[in-house]
């Protein structure tokens, strides 16, 4: 830096002498010296642009691939510098890869879970006409239904990254969810929404996502000596935004395990005695919301419970 800012001053100083300005004068060295400090500035101003350009290029591209958007990530090949050129080339080819996992992985999954419903369809029934035992063919049926919501579970985690959202009333997919509840299925959801809540959203996916929601809720979220659990659910609606909260009255979850329920297949120390899915409830909900354009977060309410908040954009019909 020092050297650079030599040769600049060096370099207005030829030019100074060369505009006839005497440098041995206190006016011509002055002079020379806010060429210099002029240089000098534009030279930083200009190396500033080139290498902070190219981080937030960085930066946003890590955001993309961090929210699950592999495909449009890539970043410029052809930048000005051999270095910059370097990383990026390397972060596009890491891109292309994971991509490539994800896709083989999710082909993978729905190609099993596929391949499963043939045989489990006739073995139930089988066991429908050959087991003559009525309690004995009802436990057997109750299996195989289990193993078949499990697969739908697989399929639903298999299913592509990006999905077209349209405007979405999030009150009559609340409505509809709660009516899909079992009567006696040990769960009661009190819908607090109070006045139309419209989002940019996928309706299957957003009824899938309180479908898992209200079930996680059921599973986990008794409060302790009730009959039945209970499901809060309420929005907070901003500028842009919409917050879609869940909140049961069960246990909770310990602070450290919140981050983890979202992963696969993971199942926090209060879940694993009633423990009978797949694993993946709230990993397909994460996946569901990210593929809308919203996030997750997982808390535990300050009076008890987990609190599950589901961001997305706000519809401009709603504002």
């Amino acid at each position: 830096m020092f050297i650079t800012i030599l040769l600049v001053w060096i370099a207005s100083a030829a030019a100074a002498r060369n505009s006839h300005l005497d440098i041995s004068t206190p006016t011509g060295l002055v002079v020379s010296v806010l060429w210099g400090l002029t240089l000098t500035l534009l030279a930083a101003s200009v190396g500033s642009r080139l290498l902070n350009r190219p981080l937030r290029d960085l930066s946003f591209a890590a955001s993309r691939v961090l929210g699950g958007d592999l495909g449009d990530s890539l970043l410029d090949e052809d930048a000005a510098t051999p270095e910059i050129r370097e990383v990026n080339t390397g972060f596009n080819r890491m891109a292309a890869q994971l991509s490539r996992v994800e896709q083989d992985r999710a082909t993978m999954l729905a190609g099993i879970s596929h391949d499963l419903r043939t045989p489990l369809t006739r073995l139930r029934i089988e066991t429908e006409i050959s087991v003559e035992n009525e309690t004995a063919r009802q436990h057997m049926v109750a299996d195989i239904e289990q193993l078949d919501r499990t697969i739908d579970k697989f399929l639903d985690y298999a299913r592509p990254e990006s999905t077209a959202t349209t405007t979405v009333c999030v009150n009559d997919v609340v409505e509809a969810a709660m009516q899909g509840l079992h009567p006696d299925g040990g769960l009661r959801v009190v819908n607090m929404l109070t006045e139309d809540v419209f989002v940019m959203a996928d309706e299957v996916d957003l009824s899938r996502v309180l479908a898992n929601l209200f079930e996680n809720a059921r599973r986990y979220g008794k409060a302790p000596g009730a009959d039945i659990a209970v499901a809060d659910v309420y929005a907070k609606v901003r500028e842009n935004t919409v917050s879609l909260r869940v909140r049961d009255h069960g246990p909770g979850v310990p602070q450290a395990m919140l981050r983890q329920l979202t992963k696969p297949f993971f199942r926090g120390d209060t879940a694993r005695t009633a423990a009978t899915g797949a694993g993946l409830g709230l990993a397909i909900v994460e996946k569901a919301i990210q593929r809308m354009g919203g996030n997750l977060s997982l808390d535990n309410a300050p009076d008890g419970g987990l609190l599950v908040t589901v961001r997305l954009v706000r519809s401009k019909r709603g504002r």
